[in-house]
Order: C-alpha cells, then sequence, then structure tokens
C-alpha cells in the first residue's frame, strides 16, 4: 500500500508561527521581569542608603581603628535582630557548632544558665539535670564570683558566660559562693544530657521531661513499663522547663502515649501555610489517668507535646499558661562559616488553634512554681497528684507534709 503524502509547506509555515509565537511570549516574560527588576531598584538602594552615609562618617570621623570583619559580623547580626519574631538569631561558626552539638544532646559548658547580679556577677538561673553544675551541687540562687582566677563583673560578663556556656570541651575552675559560703571548683565545659528523669510518689509516676532526644521515646517507653509492672495509678509528665526544638523526636515520644491517629498528629507550615511535614501515631497508647505540669519555660515541642496530649483526652495540664513559641526555625550557613537561624514556619497541633504568641491555658491553674527535688514539697506536683484522685490539692499538701 502506498503511504499518504504530507505537504510540507504547511508544516513549515505552523512551525514558524510556532517559534514566532515562543519568542513573543519570551519576549514578553523578560521585559515584565526586567522592569520588575528596574522597580525594584529604588527599594534596595534605600536598604543601604544608612549603611553607606554611616559607613561614610565612620572612616571619616573615628577616633582609632576598626575590624572590618568585626563590622560586617556586627551589621549581619542587626539586620538579623531587625526581625520582628525575636527568636532569629545570627550565628558565629562557633555558635552554630554549639547549637547543633546540643540538639543532639552533646551538651556544651557546666550546664547552668546564666542570669546577671546588679554587680555583673552571674547568678544561677538553672542547673541541668546530669551536668557538672548539678554533680558538683551548683544551686539555683549561687554566684559565680570569679572564673579561672578572674573575677567576673559588668565589662566581661558577656566573655565570661561564653566560657561556661559553650566553645570546645575544657575545663575551668570556678569560685563560687553559696549558701554555705565560698568555694572553688573545676569543672569541665561538657556532658551528655540527660532528657528524662523518673520517680514515684505513693502510686502515681513521675516523668520529668527537659528535651526531646532521639532516645527520648524509648528511654519514656521503658519508664513507663517499669511504672505499670509496679503498680502505679497514675502518672504525671512534667514540662515546665522543656523548651525542645525538636518536633520530630517529641511526636515519636507522644506516641508512647497515644492511639492510632487518622490525622497527623502535627503539622509544620511554610510561611504560606502549606503543609512541608506530617507526623503520625500508632495503635499503642498509655491508658492511665494523666497530668502534664507546665509552665511559662514549657516552649515550642513541648507544647506541642502538651497540646496533643490534652486534645487525644490522655491528660489535663496543670500549672500556669505556657510561653506561647510555635514557630520552627532553620540554620542556614553562610559562606564565611557563620549561619542564620532563621524562623521558616509554624507547628500545628493536631486539634486547636494555633499556640504561637498565646500559649496554652492549663485546666488546673496552680501558680507555685517553685520546684523541689522532693515531690511531697512541690505544690504543682501535689496540685496535679489531687486532681487525678479528684481530691483537694491544699488537704493534699497538709497531708504530705
Amino acid at each position: 500500500m502506498m503511504s499518504k503524502r504530507i505537504a510540507l509547506g504547511p508544516v513549515i509555515a505552523l512551525l514558524c508561527v510556532s517559534i514566532l509565537l515562543t519568542a513573543v511570549l519570551t519576549g514578553q516574560i523578560v521585559k515584565q521581569n526586567y522592569n520588575a527588576m528596574l522597580a525594584g531598584l529604588p527599594e534596595q538602594a534605600s536598604r543601604y542608603e544608612i549603611l553607606d552615609e554611616l559607613d561614610g562618617i565612620l572612616r571619616a570621623n573615628y577616633y582609632g581603628s576598626s575590624d572590618n570583619a568585626a563590622l560586617r559580623r556586627a551589621v549581619a547580626k542587626g539586620y538579623v535582630s531587625g526581625l520582628p519574631d525575636g527568636y532569629s538569631r545570627y550565628l558565629t561558626a562557633q555558635e552554630l557548632q554549639v547549637y547543633q552539638s546540643e540538639a543532639i544532646g552533646d551538651m556544651r559548658g557546666i550546664g547552668v544558665e546564666p542570669g546577671r547580679t546588679a554587680q555583673g556577677r552571674i547568678r544561677v538561673e538553672d542547673v541541668l539535670d546530669g551536668s557538672p553544675a548539678k554533680q558538683e551541687g551548683i544551686a539555683v540562687g549561687d554566684v559565680i564570683m570569679a572564673v579561672d582566677s578572674v573575677p567576673v563583673n559588668a565589662s566581661n560578663y558577656d566573655e565570661t558566660v561564653q566560657k561556661i556556656s559553650g566553645g570546645s570541651r575544657t575545663s575551668v575552675a570556678l569560685t563560687v559562693r553559696g549558701k554555705a559560703g565560698e568555694r572553688t571548683l573545676t569543672l569541665p565545659t561538657g556532658f551528655e544530657a540527660h532528657s528524662l528523669s523518673d520517680d514515684h510518689y505513693e502510686d502515681v509516676g513521675y516523668l520529668r521531661l527537659t528535651e526531646f532526644y532521639a532516645g527520648t521515646a524509648a528511654q519514656v517507653q521503658q519508664a513507663v513499663d517499669a511504672f505499670q509492672q509496679s503498680g502505679v495509678r497514675a502518672l504525671v509528665i512534667d514540662l515546665r522547663k522543656n523548651k525542645s526544638e525538636n518536633v520530630a523526636f517529641a511526636m515519636q515520644t507522644l506516641d508512647v502515649f497515644v492511639p492510632l491517629s487518622e490525622e497527623p498528629a502535627a503539622r509544620l507550615v511554610d510561611q504560606k501555610g502549606e503543609t512541608v511535614e506530617s507526623f503520625m501515631t500508632d495503635a499503642a497508647a498509655v491508658n492511665l489517668p494523666m497530668a502534664v505540669l507546665v509552665s511559662s519555660g514549657t516552649k515550642a515541642a513541648a507544647e506541642l507535646f502538651a497540646c496533643n496530649l490534652r486534645a487525644f483526652g490522655k491528660a489535663s495540664l496543670v500549672g500556669t499558661r505556657t510561653g506561647g513559641l510555635g514557630l520552627v526555625r532553620k540554620a542556614f550557613k553562610l559562606s564565611n562559616g557563620d549561619a542564620v537561624l532563621l524562623c521558616v514556619g509554624e507547628m500545628l497541633p493536631c486539634r486547636g488553634e494555633s499556640f504561637n504568641g498565646v500559649g496554652l491555658e492549663p485546666d488546673l491553674v496552680s501558680a507555685e512554681e517553685a520546684q523541689s527535688d522532693a515531690l511531697s514539697k512541690d505544690g504543682q506536683f501535689l496540685a496535679a497528684v489531687a486532681a487525678l484522685r479528684g481530691e483537694d490539692a491544699e488537704t493534699k499538701g497538709e497531708t504530705a507534709s
């Protein structure tokens, strides 16, 4: 059979028209982009106008020498600090290393949260479990008077805090003033963090979670199994000082307690509100009455954990309103080795509204936030126990004392 012959003329004409249309459309797009770029130039120029003006004044009039690298870093830090969230940060290469190490539990420093006295000395605001400071008996309220024989004052406060809080693993000599007077200690500046401590009070199990790490869920499961074998009748989970950013590890830990979810237990959304990651739970769950201790120090992934545990109907919240930090941060490394830790989205619970900026209101408000190593003297813990048992918190405190 003879094949039908196709006329080449119309085909070539159609091809030419297609090429012409493509060229016209491409030209229009390029023109639009070019015009948009030109329109944005004045805004970009004004963005740096004050900086150029400031640089000119400084170079013409500043009495002294300046470090250009230090100036550029200070400008970058100021640029990031101008963001309205108050949570994004510029990190030096050393600060980035510390941030990444501590995210996996490889802690730097002696394990204290520093505050500042009126004289510029370091006041201990908190002591991390398992830290060198905890092991040596440093307590909240103690004052660090000197580090490596150098007295701490207002002029060297920041530098001294850096010595005891970050950097490489080494050791520091401290002069510490506490209730028993002054003493000198030598402590290592590094330790492996512990995210879980457990105890029990009569027939109530107690889990204190200070962070969420890769192994936290497995440790919690072991502790819960041991509690159930010992016959505990209820659980209190303490999140009062947990401000973890590890959403994935927090949701793994949540999965120990809650049943299978038909919808995501949590979602991470970007600036457009689009879901970039979601987390599900399986069928296993803990079937015990539970309460969660929360405070203004409960933030980020810990708030998400508490919110979801309540949303699943597994626990009530006891304490004070949480910190209201639902933002997700991501580190972007820069060409000089530094990084910008930028808020890129928000964490949302399975049910209910966003808690970012507002926090979680507890089911039972208990204003006494002062924690004690003895559960029988911890007012918020006793309030949670009383609520779980349907008792009066004040009566419970009198009985415990």
